[in-house]
């Protein structure tokens, strides 16, 4: 479960009344109980870029209709990688396996987004517009890396 402090409000996708490649309707996908999946590869993410270290960083993703448990719409956004960083104590690259699920609350507006937000734990998100799959896959690995990686006591790489 994520901290106050880690826990946002994310508006993300076109503005309302387009729909470009690769958005989906949240209110729908979640009324159907619909389901996206996909793969891509994190290091060609412009967005990922600058936290990850060289190397590929495969990412399978599912994003799934579904409810909470007093029926509000909402979407599970699911995703296993293993992705290249740098330890912060001796520099070399290392692989970081993430395995990350968010059931994320649906409002329509701001307005019923505040007030989701402050009676439930869930993560709450802005989906009056479509929204871009790969823009909240990216969110949630963001969310999932740590600020300053590093091996695990005494794995780190001796200098050469």
């Amino acid at each position: 479960m994520r901290t106050e402090c880690e826990k946002r409000r994310m508006s993300t996708g076109p503005k309302p009344g387009t729909i470009k490649a690769g958005t989906f309707d949240a209110f729908r996908l979640a009324r159907e109980r619909g389901s996206l999946h996909g793969k891509f590869d994190a290091a060609t993410s412009d967005r990922l870029y600058d936290w990850l270290a060289e190397g590929e960083a495969p990412v399978t993703w599912t994003i799934t209709g579904t409810a909470d448990a007093v029926g509000r719409p909402a979407i599970a956004i699911e995703i296993e990688a293993t992705v290249p960083l740098e330890c912060q104590r001796c520099l070399a690259s290392m692989e970081w396996p993430v395995k990350q699920r968010t059931v994320t609350l649906l409002a329509k507006s701001e307005a019923e987004g505040d007030a989701l937000d402050e009676g439930s734990d869930n993560e709450v998100l802005v989906a009056a517009a479509p929204l871009d799959a790969l823009t909240l896959i990216e969110d949630e690995l963001l969310l999932s890396l740590p600020y300053a990686p590093a091996h695990a006591d005494g794995e780190c790489v001796a200098p050469e």
